[in-house]
């Protein structure tokens, strides 16, 4: 996708000249550019979150949770995330097959699990901000990055086999050894609730159920060029509404995404939240075709990660929060 030098300028670009008008903003309209902009959308937000209340800064409050402002900006990086992306895969001429998707899968669990370390109040400031989201989302990407980038040179120096393999290896060993952790403070600090995390799988695999087997039966164009992949990301976004609907229905947890919180308040369920779940997914498998796939190679292999951990991640957090009661 940025094939040449004009095209690598303006990616640099997108990325760069937001950063830097905020930045110079910042030194000569601080109160305009940082208190009223930066700190109360975005580092504000980070810095609540880890005192899971609202902070003050020179009479501007910042509340713990997105907003429609943060929420537009995070999905422009996102995107600009996705082409980057896009352009490592190609330069090092991977990322154009199933096994690269599956090898991320363990990482969407990984970076849910490791947001509730930070739930936990084991990290402190400033470490804790590496862990509170959006934050997590580049650290998972840079870690996420270094291991793949690792697999691929092991692989083409003869080290080893297949760095799908690897990739997928190091991304289940992560989060063993984080959930391992989480099992250990909820025993010892906490408490563990079991039947919180069976009751949400069994209800993200039921809803999965219900939808998936009719549309795969009798409208199987929608997952044609997907295929199983498609059924891991419809399950991975039931795992976030089950969270959803059991955190916000039943355990009096509160929604911090506005656009879900509206979903909810406007229908006055959480259930809505599945259904408009399973609408936006298949939408996306359907858009996902052969021909998209013939023509972009690489780029729907990196999408449907990206669509996966944005459900994924939250799903896996909300669950093992609820499970240790924090």
């Amino acid at each position: 996708m940025l094939e040449d030098r004009r095209s690598r300028l303006l990616w640099l670009a997108a990325v760069a000249v937001p950063v830097a008008v905020v930045a110079v903003g910042s030194l000569v309209r601080p109160e305009l550019f940082y208190d009223r902009f930066f700190w109360q959308y975005f580092f504000g937000p980070v810095v609540a979150d880890s005192q899971t209340s609202p902070v003050t800064r020179n009479g501007v409050t910042a509340t713990p949770g997105y907003t429609l402002v943060s929420s537009a900006v995070y999905a422009y990086y996102l995107l600009l995330g996705v082409v980057g992306a896009v352009h490592l895969l190609d330069r090092f001429e991977v990322g154009d097959t199933t096994s690269f998707f599956y090898a991320l899968v363990p990482y969407g669990f990984l970076g849910g699990a490791l947001r509730v370390v930070e739930d936990t109040g084991s990290l402190e400031a400033p470490l804790a901000y590496f862990f509170i989201s959006p934050v997590i989302y580049m650290t998972m990407f840079v870690f996420t990055a270094a291991v793949f980038i690792a697999a691929v040179y092991a692989e083409r120096q003869g080290s080893i086999d297949d760095y799908a393999t690897v990739v997928a290896g190091a991304g289940a060993a992560a989060f063993v050894a984080v959930a391992a952790y989480l099992v250990y403070f909820g025993v010892t600090e906490t408490g563990v609730t079991l039947w919180i995390p069976a009751v949400v799988v069994v209800m993200a695999t039921v809803f999965f159920a219900v939808i998936w087997f009719p549309v795969d039966h009798l409208v199987p164009e929608v997952n044609a060029a997907t295929g199983l992949m498609g059924a891991v990301l419809l399950w991975g976004h039931f795992l976030d509404a089950a969270s959803t609907i059991i955190g916000v229905e039943y355990l009096e947890y509160g929604e911090k995404q506005p656009i879900v919180d509206a979903i909810i308040q406007a229908t006055g369920t959480t259930y809505s939240f599945a259904v408009v779940k399973a609408g936006i997914v298949l939408l996306i498998l359907y858009a996902f075709d052969e021909k998209f796939f013939e023509e972009f190679e690489r780029l729907p292999y990196i999408l449907l990660v990206a669509v996966l951990a944005v459900g994924l991640g939250p799903g896996t957090r909300n669950t093992l929060r609820m499970t240790l009661g924090i």
